[in-house]
């Protein structure tokens, strides 16, 4: 079983603004840890590294040249190594 409740790309992620995602796939080549999830989320929607202005690993900021703010997205686990969320909030100094 998989879900995937995520946006199909950055542009809409920003479109969307601040949402929680997640991944949930029980396949047993998808167990990730949480650094491992932000990359393969940022894999699923398309995001180039022209659109990481910072990356620690579990949270990054995203920009978009559409848009004229920048969003923060953390990655953590939901009670298994099957399934991954990923929480948006704009961009704030002291997100970092």
């Amino acid at each position: 079983m998989a879900t995937y409740e995520i946006p199909n790309n950055v542009k809409e992620l920003f479109e969307q603004g601040e949402n929680s995602y997640r991944i949930i796939d029980y396949a047993p080549d998808m167990s990730m840890d949480n650094k491992q999830s932000m990359g393969y989320f940022l894999d699923c929607i398309g995001a180039k590294q022209d659109n990481i202005e910072e990356d620690e690993g579990t949270q990054v900021v995203l920009i978009h040249p559409d848009f004229g703010m920048k969003y923060v997205v953390d990655s953590g686990g939901l009670g298994d190594l099957f399934s991954n969320g990923f929480d948006v909030s704009l961009y704030e100094t002291d997100n970092m």
